[in-house]
C-alpha cells in the first residue's frame, strides 16, 4: 500500500484521505512516502514555498502531484531544483465526487515518475485524463467561465440567483447551476483561475467579474 504525504489546503486533504480510506496509508513525514500530493492553489506563494519545503525532504525519485489550476505545472518548476519531479493535477473541493480527474505533467515531466504516477492513481481507483499543461486545465477553466457570465447576469439583476441555477440545470442538464458551482468550488478559486487565465492569455474574455473578487475578499457564498 501506498504511502502518501499531503500537504496543502486542509478541507482538499480531508477529501483525499476520505477517498483513499483503505487503499493508501498516510505520513506527517514526507520522507516516508512514495506519493507527495500538494493541494495548494493559492496563494502562489505558498505553494511555491511548501514545494520548496518537499522537495528538500523527499528523494529525487518520489512524484509530486500539484494541483495547478492557477498555475501551471512548467511555471510552478520554474522555482524548483527538480521541476521533471511535477506533476500537475486538477484538485478543488468536492474533486471526489466527479468521475474523472485531470492530470498534465509538463514537457520535461521525468517519464519514470509519471509513470509511477499513474500506476499509484489506477492502484487507488481514480480515474484520469492527461491533459496539456495550462492553467485551469480544461473542466475548470471552462465551468469558471461559464460562472462568471452568470455572476455577470446575477449582478445586473436579470434573473435572481436560483432562476439562473434552475435554467442552467434544465438547459444544459448540468448536475448543478453555476452559482451552486461556484460555492462547492469556492469563489476563491473561481476568481483566482480566471485571474490567471487574464494573465497567461492577455483577453478580456477571461477577465473575473468584480462580484467575484468582492465575494471573495468577504468570504461569501451565493446560498448560505
Amino acid at each position: 500500500m501506498t504511502i502518501v504525504y499531503l500537504q496543502g489546503t486542509e478541507s482538499i486533504n480531508n477529501e483525499f484521505r476520505e477517498f483513499f480510506s483503505g487503499k493508501a496509508e498516510f505520513t506527517t513525514e514526507p520522507e516516508h512516502a512514495g506519493i507527495i500530493i500538494n493541494t495548494t492553489n493559492y496563494p502562489e506563494y505558498e505553494q511555491s514555498e511548501e514545494l520548496q519545503y518537499i522537495e528538500s525532504a523527499t528523494a529525487n525519485n518520489i512524484p509530486i502531484f500539484t494541483s495547478s489550476l492557477c498555475s501551471a505545472v512548467s511555471e510552478q518548476g520554474r522555482r524548483q531544483a527538480n521541476p521533471e519531479r511535477l506533476i500537475g493535477i486538477g484538485l478543488y473541493d468536492t474533486f471526489s465526487k466527479a468521475k474523472r480527474i485531470e492530470i498534465a505533467p509538463s514537457k520535461i515531466t521525468d517519464a519514470a515518475i509519471l509513470k509511477n504516477a499513474e500506476k499509484f492513481l489506477s492502484e487507488v481507483g481514480m480515474n484520469y485524463s492527461i491533459v496539456p499543461d495550462r492553467v485551469g486545465m480544461i473542466f475548470p477553466r471552462i465551468v469558471s467561465m461559464i460562472i462568471n457570465e452568470a455572476a455577470q447576469v446575477y449582478s445586473e439583476q436579470v434573473a435572481s440567483k436560483e432562476d439562473i441555477d434552475t435554467a442552467m440545470k434544465l438547459g444544459t442538464n448540468y448536475p448543478y447551476g453555476p452559482l451552486e458551482w461556484a460555492d462547492r468550488l469556492g469563489v476563491g478559486l473561481v476568481y483566482n483561475i480566471l485571474a490567471a487565465l487574464q494573465r497567461d492569455f492577455g483577453e478580456d474574455r477571461y477577465r473575473p467579474h468584480p462580484l467575484l473578487k468582492e465575494m471573495m475578499d468577504m468570504d461569501l457564498k451565493f446560498y448560505c
